[in-house]
Parts: C-alpha cells; sequence; structure tokens
C-alpha cells in the first residue's frame, strides 16, 4: 500500500509539473570542504539517476532535489537525461518498486538546498546559475540551452 501511494504521489507531481525550456545554465554543487574538484556529465547522471551510491572518489553522497514541480528540476533532469519530470518520476517509480534505488532527497526550495549543502560535504545538488557563494564549489555546469 505505501509503494501505491507513493507511486500515485509521483504521478500527482508529474501532472503538475511545468514544462519549462532551460533558460539559464545550471552549476551541480558541492560543500567547498568536498574533496573533488570537478565531476563529468556521465558521473552526474549516474548519481543523480541511482546508478551510483557514492562519489566518484567513492566516498558516501547526500544527492538533493529541487522540489516536484520545480522549473529548476525540471530543466536540470531535461538537460541532463533529456526526461520530462513525468518521464523522471515514471522512471524513479519503477526503481522504487523494484526496490533497486532511492531518488535523490526533495528540498523545499533552491536556498534549502544551497544551505544543505553548506552544511554536509558529502550532499550534491544543482542550482541556478547567479546562485552560487563562497561555501559551495561548482562541479559542473550545464549550459544554457540555445
Amino acid at each position: 500500500m505505501k509503494k501505491l501511494i507513493i507511486i500515485l504521489a509521483f504521478w500527482f507531481t508529474a501532472l503538475a509539473s511545468p514544462l519549462v525550456a532551460n533558460s539559464q545554465e545550471l552549476y551541480v554543487v558541492v560543500n567547498k570542504q568536498n574533496p573533488l574538484s570537478s565531476i563529468s556529465k556521465q558521473q552526474v547522471t549516474d548519481l543523480f539517476m541511482g546508478r551510483a551510491p557514492y562519489f566518484p572518489s567513492g566516498a558516501a553522497v547526500l544527492k538533493l532535489d529541487a522540489p516536484g514541480g520545480s522549473a529548476l528540476r525540471a530543466n536540470f533532469y531535461k538537460a541532463l537525461v533529456n526526461m520530462t519530470l513525468p518521464e523522471v518520476n515514471a522512471y524513479w517509480a519503477r526503481l522504487m518498486f523494484s526496490g533497486r534505488a532511492t531518488p535523490p532527497m526533495q528540498v523545499a526550495s533552491e536556498p534549502d538546498m544551497v544551505q544543505l549543502i553548506e552544511q554536509n560535504p558529502n550532499a550534491i545538488g544543482y542550482i541556478a546559475a547567479g546562485s552560487e557563494n563562497e561555501n559551495i564549489k561548482i562541479l559542473f555546469v550545464i549550459p544554457k540551452a540555445e
């Protein structure tokens, strides 16, 4: 019953999601204390799509996701894996139902994501260009869509 509720929640979120084009650069960021200096698009994809539970260095990772229906989240997954939010939600529903992986932890807002990354050296997330500060480090840049 719990899995059914989770699946229904994903579908509800998917239906309420806006479909927005990537209108600005996005940054994949970590705490400034994280030893990584860069990460490849494939490694970002593996982390956020549940294929890799650890950083490339082998360290534990806390993956953070923007709110379910946010334009930031839609832009991130469209640019990263060319999937809409309904497709991403269906993907995660299948993985969760099979018990193979758990999705990134959703935060309430982009400022909350930045705050969690500032407080946790093992956290990784993504933000819009212009939201960075001296307490976080940019590992990967997702270019603005043309």
